[in-house]
């Protein structure tokens, strides 16, 4: 079973493995079901490789029935712009914008030398539990811990059916800002969006991050992380946080 299914049009209905680490369903599946429905338009128009994904969570979005609208925004020769949003109870709760662009050959550059990881060689770490008791949406992978501090990332459950390669690098990215949290003091940390870029879309199950955060006192809290698979670095994501001391 996914942990997004798609009913009559563009509704959709979650299973509680879509839930986050606090209220409501977790970003990254949320910009997951966005992008993978952008991704497929772009296929079949032949617009080019998914490139850069830019999402917004305008609220919490409750378990249950979600309604998508995707649409485009600008298409071009080479660059095309389509967006997407969420809505629960026609209240919208998220938007997306991704970026397409069309490759063309370009004669004396190189691609940056290629470096093997192979997560494989590492220990499965235990899973770990929400803080709320219930299924979440890290219950959909195995994890992995490498001696760098790339924590390595394979599907065990399935998203969104037939996910495409931009949002299935989403849902391991939504994550970036807890991988790298401080241990004390203890703050709840939602991020408010993801802005994530790829130079190539990823090879292989694993997807790694590398991540870094900066808390604040003011509250405000900012991670960052570098998007790796079994050849190398492959793209970068930035998160927004709204630090919140635990009641």
């Amino acid at each position: 079973m996914t942990v997004f299914q798609k009913s009559e049009g563009n509704s959709w209905i979650s299973h509680p493995k879509a839930g986050g680490p606090f209220r409501g369903l977790q970003g990254g599946g949320l910009a997951a079901l966005m992008v993978t429905e952008l991704e497929r338009i772009a296929d079949n128009e032949n617009l080019g490789m998914a490139t850069s994904a830019s999402v917004e969570f305008l609220r919490p979005t409750g378990s249950g029935w979600l309604r998508t609208n995707p649409h485009r925004l600008r298409i071009g020769r080479r660059v095309s712009i389509l967006t997407n949003e969420i809505f629960e109870n026609d209240i919208q709760t998220a938007r997306s914008t991704v970026c397409f662009i069309m490759p063309a050959e370009l004669h004396g550059l190189k691609a940056p030398p290629s470096a093997t990881h192979d997560p494989t060689e590492l220990p499965v770490l235990p899973p770990r539990e929400a803080p709320h008791g219930s299924p979440w949406m890290m219950d959909n992978f195995e994890v992995r811990l490498s001696p760098e501090g790339i924590v390595w990332f394979r599907f065990t459950g399935e998203i969104v059916n037939g996910i495409t390669p931009l949002a299935r690098v989403l849902v391991p990215a939504d994550w970036t800002h807890g991988l790298g949290r401080p241990a004390s003091p203890k703050m709840a940390d939602p991020n408010v969006n993801i802005q994530m870029s790829l130079s190539r879309h990823p090879e292989g199950e694993f997807i790694g991050i590398l991540p870094r955060t900066t808390w604040m006192p003011s509250g405000i809290g900012m991670g960052g992380g570098e998007i790796f698979d079994v050849s190398g670095a492959c793209g970068r994501v930035m998160m927004s946080v709204a630090l919140t001391p635990f009641e």
